[in-house]
C-alpha cells in the first residue's frame, strides 16, 4: 500500500493507487531515522485502510484533538515516563500560556507557525502594570517548551508536521549573568520584613514569607539550585560538621545524577542551626516549610523571589532570578580567586567548562598567581 522512500536523508511515505490522480503521493515523515519512519508509515497505512487518513486529500479525515486536549495527554505522558514534578509545572505553566495564543477551541493541525511566534515573542505580565518585553532567555524558553510538545504531537499523529519548524529559534545572547552584590541580599532581606509589616496593618492575609528569606541565605551560602533545596531534609544536614549532602531520591534526582557534599559556613550555617533549633525537626523532615507546614511550589519560589526583587529595586532586577542566587555563590567565591575546578565541585557542575563563565570576575589572581610565584616589583 506504501513504500518507504529516503531522499537528501529524510524519509518519506510513498503511497500507490492506480484509480487516483496522480497515481502515486509521497507524504514526509519528517525523520532521518528509518527505526522511526517505519512506524510512521505503518500508522499511515492502517489509518488509510481505515478512511481516517487520505493523503491525496490532504491528510488525515477524522476529527483531531484539541490543543487543550493534547495539552493534558502530552503532560499524563510526560509523568509516565517519570518527568520531576517541577519540570511538569513548568512544562504545564508555559504550554497552557500557548493555548492562549491559539484560536478558541483550536484544533492541534489548526495550529500555525503565527501562533507559535506570537506566543514566543508575547510579553511578560501583558495587560498588568509591570508588563515588559519578554528576555532572550525566555523566548528561547518558550520555543524550547512547545517545541518539545509538538514533536511529542507528531510522534503521536496529532498533526502531520510540526509548525515549530517554521519559527527560527531565538538566537542565545552571550551576556554576563546577573548576581546579587552583598548590599543586595541585605536590601532584598529588609524588603521582605518590610513589606510583611506593612501588610499588618492591612485588610487581608499578612506574607509569612520567613520561609523565603531562610531559602535566599542558604541559596547564596551554598550554591544550591531550586529543586536541590527544596528537596532537603534534615538527615542530609550534619550541623556540628558543617556539612550538608544533596542526595537522590525516589522523587527527586540532583542534576546529571550527580549526589555531592557542600561545606557549610557563615550565614547559611549559621541560618540552619536557628531553623533546627526553632523547630527541632525528625531527620525525615523537609528543610523548608512555609507557615503552613508545605514545602514550597517551584513556581511559587521563583514568584515571591521576583516579586521582592522588584520591590526593593535592585539594579539588575529583571535579569534577576532565584537561580541568580546561584550565580551569586559562583560569582563570590570567584572574586576571592577560589579555583574554577573548586567552584565547579561545590556548585555541583559536569565540568569546568560550565564553571568558566565567572572567570571574568577575578582579573587580579593572575597577577597574585605570578606575584606569589616570582615575587613583586
Amino acid at each position: 500500500m506504501a513504500s518507504l522512500r529516503k531522499h537528501k536523508g529524510r524519509y518519506s511515505a510513498r503511497f500507490y493507487d492506480s484509480n487516483r490522480s496522480p497515481k502515486r503521493k509521497e507524504v514526509a515523515l519528517n525523520t532521518s531515522r528509518k527505526s522511526v519512519a517505519k512506524p510512521k508509515m505503518r500508522r499511515l497505512e492502517e489509518a488509510y485502510a481505515q478512511g481516517d487518513y487520505d493523503p491525496w486529500r490532504d491528510g488525515w479525515l477524522v476529527e483531531n484533538e484539541t490543543v487543550k486536549d493534547a495539552i493534558e495527554q502530552f503532560l499524563d505522558s510526560k509523568q509516565r515516563d517519570g518527568l520531576q514534578e517541577s519540570t511538569l509545572d513548568g512544562y504545564g505553566y508555559k504550554l497552557n500560556n500557548f493555548a492562549r495564543y491559539t484560536p478558541t477551541g483550536a484544533m492541534m493541525r489548526d495550529v500555525q507557525p503565527d501562533h507559535i511566534h506570537g506566543y514566543i515573542h508575547a510579553r511578560v505580565n501583558e495587560g498588568q502594570s509591570n508588563e515588559s518585553a519578554p528576555s532572550n532567555a525566555t523566548k528561547r524558553s518558550r520555543h524550547r517548551h512547545v517545541k518539545a510538545f509538538f514533536s511529542w504531537a507528531e510522534e503521536n499523529e496529532l498533526v502531520n508536521e510540526s509548525p515549530v519548524d517554521e519559527v527560527p529559534k531565538p538566537r542565545k545572547e552571550k551576556k554576563e549573568k546577573a548576581f546579587l552584590q552583598p548590599e543586595d541580599v541585605e536590601k532584598l532581606l529588609r524588603t521582605i520584613d518590610a513589606h510583611r509589616k506593612v501588610k499588618e496593618d492591612e485588610p487581608g492575609p499578612t506574607p509569612q514569607d520567613v520561609w523565603l528569606k531562610q531559602m535566599i541565605r542558604i541559596a547564596v551560602g551554598t550554591g544550591l539550585r531550586r529543586g536541590e533545596l527544596l528537596n532537603l531534609q534534615w538527615r542530609d544536614i550534619d550541623l556540628d560538621s558543617g556539612r550538608l549532602v544533596v542526595r537522590n531520591r525516589n522523587d527527586f534526582t540532583a542534576k546529571n545524577g550527580n549526589e555531592r557534599t557542600v561545606p557549610l559556613r557563615g550565614d547559611a550555617l549559621e541560618t540552619l542551626r536557628e531553623m533546627y533549633k526553632a523547630r527541632t525537626p525528625v531527620d525525615d523532615e523537609p528543610v523548608f516549610v512555609d507557615a503552613h507546614d508545605d514545602v514550597p511550589k517551584p513556581d511559587r519560589v521563583s514568584k515571591r523571589f521576583k516579586f521582592y526583587v522588584r520591590k526593593a529595586k535592585l539594579s539588575d532586577r529583571e535579569e534577576l532570578s532565584f537561580h541568580s542566587c546561584r550565580h551569586t555563590t559562583g560569582s563570590w567565591l570567584s572574586m576571592q580567586g577560589v579555583p574554577l575546578r573548586v567552584i565547579s565541585e561545590i556548585l555541583g557542575h559536569s565540568n569546568t567548562q560550565v564553571t568558566e563563565m565567572y572567570s571574568h570576575l577575578s582579573p587580579d589572581v593572575m597577577d597574585r598567581a605570578m606575584e606569589e610565584t616570582f615575587g613583586g616589583d
